[in-house]
């Protein structure tokens, strides 16, 4: 207690220093920087933005051509972007006098191109667009920036024809993509650790948390930021999974009238047709609008597996003044696809892998007839004011909600080397709410010759999730034969009629929780080659009484007819409501041995769980002292990565290396049934590796590798000493492609790459192994001013493969699409 009081008080301490250091040596030079961006042919580029990168400091071009900003001293990279597409970048000197007037900036393509080209063209390493204010929750450079990220642009996405969640992000070094552990939501493994477990998420929108089974779909996604390591800190206790966090960063508003149609067809009925329309909604482009839109069909490989899609989002920006935005957005995405969860009871199998075991690859454990129909909503609202021409505030505010009623997932249980029991759970009404409101300051200041950036916040979270299931959990359907050609048919209609009883009840496993944070995070130029950021969040955790439900055990006999196990019946029991406080540091080191080309990074990074009251021993190292109701701590993950970062030839190269230590403790590990103590410890360590290059003009390359060794420490007897399950340790990934920019087949491209996944064990009780795979795929397209043909190639050798809860993936996969500009 008295150890958890000292940080709280140290906190407070920092707090009011940052609070009051704003206030002592702020004098500094501002220089008036004027300046003018044309195209080649001499026009105005009217409408374009341009920003000092890694600054608040922005301006916007005007219809003859000018910009201005006020700006203190210094070095900086000048960006200027256009339609969203960066169209040149220069490094500018800031110094010496009153008023600075930069040199004409002239984009090396025509008027007319940029109105109808794809502007990315003339971008250097258009994948390697790493600049975001979102990842440190200010804007910081990627060689300022002490921890390891990688981002997936949109222009990523639509090259290798990604048309769901999981190819988009197939390409992010370390990370493991899938369906969740029940087919529910975007799974995401990121260093050893899963958000695929109950109550966890790594998903956050626009920087504020969402959880993973209400993500929308990528039709209305920019960019997704892949934020490694545990990230409590920035972001909050609600992203529990240690591994880090991913930060869905919607599309918005810009303020030039642009437009794409898209339409994909191919294998297994695939259909898709998206639209992507920005238009300004007034005369002088005060008022934006941006509108997407999307349908899709597939029937899938299996001979059942339909999934239909179809989603709507608008992004809505007014300048309400020379100092203020105020942006409003929302999407509903609802879809409807039969679940299938993961593969149960491996240790009964006397085989070895999947391979050998040979369950049919071709046949669904499901059917279209009990598909489940969701719903995701989500609406937001930002205010962002810029206060002086230091400070900025931005006050978010967002609703996420999820909800089916009746869905239906299959279990599928393994009885022996050649039968399967078909089980399903049926959830009769599930609602998800998250509303999050959220008051950021970023600010710059000086204390001496010393230049500071810092971030002040507080955010309140609310949450609650009403769960009416199924009684018992799982019920069975029937048991097959894995070499029957053929299955009785699923139904909705026998699936109720042999369903186990409904939960409704006043408070049947409603849950509901609100968090409230101050945090803060300060960076400091020590010079201008060496940074160091301290961040800190204390952390205030409600959890209000809440039902919970036991699933009864039957009765279990030996071999030789012998209870083993007495039968147990289903209960419900109430949970009692707990409050927690936690402080979570985070502290960073970057050094630049190369200015503004290589830096060298440390961190510690912390994440932490808040842990509800149960039984527990009250002498944790006597087993046989008195069972008491106790209350525990948070679970705590603290992270010590060490890396590097390159950004060489003028961009041209980019590069991310980088090891990692993960230790969590404070683990509840059992000791007898239903009985905890709280020092279990687990650990996760392992380095990763991330290029992206453009060798020469047209060529893009992209190659990631992660390598991860992880294992429980102090557990139970089981798993002491074991890896987790469903974790490999070894992932890798390369995408290239080439596209011709010059002459008569201009436009003209072909790419092609490769995923690579380790082998994984189902039970880490047990050798029952999910095969390694490699699955290479290709594609070639047009691209022209005003249409874009492609082709697309998945799986190219036809590989035989499953995700790591072992259900089957796609075999060779053939999809055309066509889009239209304008």
């Amino acid at each position: 207690m008295l150890y958890n009081l000292s940080r709280i008080q140290c906190l407070f301490t920092v707090l009011t220093v940052l609070l009051c250091a704003p206030f002592y040596g702020t004098a500094q030079n501002r220089i008036k920087l004027l300046g003018e961006v044309y195209t080649a042919d001499g026009s105005p580029l009217a409408y374009a933005n341009v920003k000092l990168n890694g600054t608040p400091y922005t301006s916007r071009v005007d219809e003859q051509g000018n910009f201005a900003m006020q700006v203190p001293e210094g070095n900086y990279v000048l960006f200027v972007t256009y339609a969203n597409y960066t169209v040149i970048e220069q490094a500018i000197q800031v110094s010496g006098q009153s008023t600075l007037t930069l040199p004409r900036i002239v984009v090396a393509s025509r008027a007319n191109e940029l109105r109808e080209v794809v502007v990315s063209d003339i971008q250097k390493n258009k994948f390697a667009r790493k600049e975001t204010d979102d990842i440190a929750r200010m804007p910081l450079a990627n060689l300022q920036n002490a921890q390891a990220y990688s981002v997936i642009s949109k222009d990523f996405m639509q090259e290798i024809a990604a048309t769901d969640y999981n190819s988009a992000l197939s390409h992010v070094p370390g990370a493991i993509v899938t369906t969740g552990v029940n087919d529910n939501g975007n799974g995401i493994s990121l260093r050893g650790f899963s958000n695929s477990g109950t109550g966890n998420t790594n998903m956050v929108r626009n920087g504020l948390p969402i959880n993973s089974r209400a993500i929308s779909e990528i039709f209305n996604l920019e960019k997704v930021e892949v934020i490694k390591g545990p990230a409590a800190t920035l972001f909050g206790a609600e992203v529990t999974s240690y591994g880090g966090v991913i930060n869905n960063v919607t599309k918005r508003p810009y303020e030039s009238f642009r437009g794409e149609v898209n339409y994909t067809t191919g294998s297994f009925g695939m259909n898709r047709l998206t639209a992507d329309i920005n238009t300004p909604l007034n005369r002088d482009r005060t008022a934006l609008g941006r509108f997407n839109v999307m349908g899709m069909l597939n029937n899938g490989f299996q001979n059942e597996g339909k999934v239909t899609a179809m989603g709507f989002a608008t992004s809505l920006a007014f300048k309400a003044g020379e100092k203020t935005m105020v942006r409003f957005d929302a999407d509903v995405y609802n879809t409807t696809k039969p679940l299938v969860a993961y593969l149960r009871n491996t240790d009964r199998l006397s085989f070895n892998n999947l391979k050998e075991y040979g369950m049919p690859y071709d046949r669904s454990m499901t059917s279209n007839d009990i598909a489940t129909n969701r719903t995701n909503v989500n609406i937001s609202a930002e205010i962002e004011h810029q206060l002086s021409d230091n400070w900025t505030s931005r006050t978010s505010y967002l609703y996420n909600n999820s909800g089916d009623k009746g869905s239906v997932f299959m279990v599928p249980m393994v009885v022996d080397d050649t039968r399967i029991e078909r089980r399903y759970r049926i959830f009769d009404d599930y609602n998800l709410n998250f509303s999050v409101v959220q008051q950021n300051f970023n600010g710059n200041y000086t204390i001496g010759e010393v230049k500071n950036k810092v971030l002040l916040g507080v955010d309140a979270t609310m949450y609650t999730e009403k769960n009416l299931y199924m009684v018992p959990y799982f019920a069975i359907y029937d048991t097959v034969s894995i070499h029957d050609p053929a299955w009785k048919p699923l139904t909705r209609s026998e699936v109720e009629n042999s369903r186990g009883k409904r939960s409704y009840g006043d408070g049947v496993d409603n849950s509901k929780y609100n968090v409230v944070s101050a945090y803060f995070s300060n960076v400091t130029n020590i010079s201008d080659r060496l940074f160091v950021m301290l961040s800190g969040r204390l952390n205030r955790f409600h959890q209000g009484r809440r039902l919970s439900y036991s699933p009864g055990q039957p009765q279990v006999l030996d071999e030789q007819g012998n209870i083993e196990q007495k039968e147990t019946k289903a209960s419900y029991s109430e949970v009692e409501g707990y409050n927690q406080v936690n402080f979570s540091p985070k502290i960073g080191l970057v050094y630049q041995p190369i200015k503004d080309q290589v830096s060298l990074f440390a961190n510690y990074m912390n994440g932490f769980t808040n842990v509800a009251a149960s039984d527990g021993l009250s002498d944790p190292s006597n087993l046989e002292s008195e069972v008491v109701k106790k209350s525990w701590k948070p679970e705590e993950a603290n992270q010590f990565e060490l890396g590097t970062k390159v950004e060489l030839f003028q961009g041209l190269l980019n590069a991310t290396v980088s090891y990692y230590d993960i230790r969590v403790k404070n683990r509840l590990r059992e000791v007898i049934d239903y009985v905890y103590v709280q020092d279990g410890k687990f650990e996760s360590k392992g380095m990763e590796v991330d290029i992206i290059a453009n060798p020469v003009r047209g060529w893009n390359l992209m190659l990631g590798y992660g390598y991860n060794d992880n294992k429980f420490v102090k557990s139970e007897d089981y798993s002491e000493g074991l890896r987790e399950a469903h974790s490999p340790k070894h992932i890798a990934n390369l995408w290239t492609s080439y596209k011709f920019l010059e002459g008569g087949i201009k436009g003209l491209g072909v790419g092609a790459g490769m995923n690579y996944v380790g082998s994984a064990l189902m039970d880490y009780e047990d050798d029952f192994e999910i095969p390694a795979y490699t699955v290479v795929n290709a594609t070639a397209f047009y691209d022209q001013p005003k249409y874009r043909v492609g082709l697309k190639f998945n799986n190219i050798g036809n590989v035989k493969y499953w995700d790591v809860f072992a259900r089957p993936q796609r075999p060779f996969e053939f999809l055309a699409n066509i889009s239209f500009k304008f």
